[in-house]
């Protein structure tokens, strides 16, 4: 073998090998999270039942006690109290002279009144964990002390395996041909065995296909060609870097772990692997009848009303006014211009919230005009056709500006000629628009269109702001469903995230959809 091979062999292992290391200390870090806090949620748990049995509590413990319920006090009947009963006897719970553990105690309590028994980590990132056993005293609580510190990495075994690597994936290079492939791969396959130690035989199983694909690869010359594709646009791709990173971090990696948790149940900071159970539920409707705002086909049947209505009353006003603006007899055209797109640069919450108090009940704008016509007011979210007439009316304003500046792009670029020479040749002004402005106008406002669907589809803000899904949810939307799943209906993240990930499958389809029927229009354009 010579130099040359043998370099593109190590520098396919040690790429290869750095990325499957950092898996592995991934997964070991994991692994040791996960057994630390299980450790701190044990000991919490054992000292709470020790404090229950009267018994000494165990070693390492911040606060342990038995807490009374809640009991109104002599001088002050609108107020409540608590009495902690610890190895110095009963005395009032909080106060100026308290420790400061009693804070956690008293939010423990409260929290048992609410939930019951329960064992958690406390959020503070101390590794404390909060543990409460039910005695008829009242809840018998114990707030651990911070963790132990984590073990660390063995990094003898780790450079051993990094040699072991090497040694394997050198002695098959040494042969060359699709020895030289399986040497490779055996070598960085190696690392399989702590990904099944740490991280269970679904990381194992990942670090072997990784190993073997990039063995192939060496073998097929496809590693030699990407390097080489690198080197000839490492400028463009330095300059690209920074945007894709940002992308990874802040699309791709949230995107994947939302796909994730849509497999799993969500219930007092506890996950639960269930399989397809979350989304099983979404489209069977959970049991509620089709006319229920609970259930997902009569949401989704809202989310498509709500996104056609919009985007026709979006392309159609957008159009008529992108040509009234190129109309010669209208004056002041950049006064107009910038008037019709204030509405677009204004923030929506803001436009959203402004348009709310002009629809509100005794005092709003609109019902004001409608009192000054002599007709009565309107109850506006009290029903689902004014709510979503509301909703509708807000998000018009919003999005009529995208569409005209889309429209007017399109109808400058139709050449003054053409137009002239059908109005000599005697043209009507309905023959006219079929036959020259309509398919200028096709090729630009088919892309705006599939955008402004997935827009309005996606529009939390005027949903939220508005109306708020009155009356009864009727008039919320798959976005904002999924947010009531994760905050308003007992933090069920796991529904959330199988709803969030549907509305992407839907959008993607209509994306797919929209784009092969935008394609068609700009092959068919002269």
């Amino acid at each position: 073998m010579n130099r040359n091979d043998l370099r593109r062999t190590l520098r396919d292992v040690a790429v290869i090998g750095a990325v499957l290391f950092l898996c592995v200390v991934a997964a070991f870090v994991r692994t040791r999270n996960l057994d630390a806090d299980r450790a701190a949620l044990a000991h919490a748990e054992a000292a709470a039942r020790a404090t229950a049995d009267d018994a000494r509590p165990v070693t390492a413990t911040a606060a342990a006690a038995i807490v009374g319920a809640p009991v109104a006090s002599k001088r002050h009947a609108f107020l409540h109290r608590r009495v902690a009963h610890g190895a110095d006897g009963a005395r009032p719970l909080g106060g100026p002279t308290a420790p400061a553990s009693d804070k956690l105690l008293y939010d423990a309590a409260n929290r048992f009144d609410r939930d019951g028994a329960f064992v958690a980590l406390l959020p503070d990132g101390t590794g404390r964990a909060v543990a409460a056993i039910a005695t008829p005293r009242g809840p018998a609580i114990a707030i651990t002390a911070a963790a132990e510190p984590r073990a660390p990495l063995p990094w003898l075994a780790v450079l051993g395996l990094i040699g072991l690597s090497l040694v394997i994936a050198g002695a098959g290079a040494t042969v060359g041909g699709r020895a030289r492939a399986l040497g490779v791969g055996l070598g960085l396959a190696t690392w399989a065995l702590p990904a099944a130690w740490w991280g269970g035989v679904g990381l194992a199983v990942a670090a072997t296909v990784i190993a073997v694909g990039t063995g192939w690869a060496h073998h097929r010359g496809a590693t030699d060609r990407v390097v080489a594709g690198v080197r000839a646009n490492k400028v463009a791709l330095s300059f690209l870097a920074p945007a894709g990173v940002a992308m990874i971090v802040l699309v791709v990696v949230p995107f994947a772990v939302g796909l994730v948790l849509g497999f799993y149940d969500h219930h007092h900071g506890k996950w639960t692997f269930v399989g397809l159970a979350n989304f099983k539920r979404i489209l069977t409707g959970d049991g509620h009848a089709l006319s229920d705002p609970l259930n997902f086909w009569f949401i989704l049947g809202v989310t498509l009303a709500w996104t056609f209505v919009n985007v026709m009353l979006h392309v159609a006003f957008g159009t008529l006014f992108a040509m009234i603006l190129r109309q010669p007899w209208l004056k002041a055209k950049g006064m107009w211009r910038v008037l019709l797109i204030v509405p677009w640069a204004v923030p929506n919450y803001i436009t959203a919230l402004i348009w709310k108090g002009m629809f509100a009940g005794e005092y709003g704008a609109v019902n004001s005009i409608l009192s000054g016509l002599g007709l009565d007011r309107v109850s506006w979210f009290s029903s689902w056709a004014t709510a979503f007439s509301a909703n509708v009316a807000t998000n018009t304003w919003l999005g009529f500006p995208f569409m005209m500046v889309v429209a007017l792009g399109a109808l400058e670029s139709i050449p003054r000629e053409l137009e002239e020479a059908a109005e000599v040749d005697g043209a009507s002004a309905w023959q006219r628009w079929k036959e020259i402005t309509l398919p200028h106008l096709k090729p630009a406002l088919g892309p705006a269109i599939v955008l402004g669907s997935i827009w309005t589809f996606n529009m939390f803000n005027v949903i939220a702001l508005v109306s708020g899904g009155k009356p009864g949810g009727s008039t919320d939307i798959l976005v904002t469903d999924a947010y009531r799943w994760a905050f308003e209906r007992g933090e069920q993240y796991g529904m959330a995230a199988a709803l969030g990930t549907i509305i992407f499958l839907l959008l993607l389809g209509w994306t797919v959809i929209g784009r092969g029927l935008t394609r068609g229009e700009e092959e068919a354009r002269p």
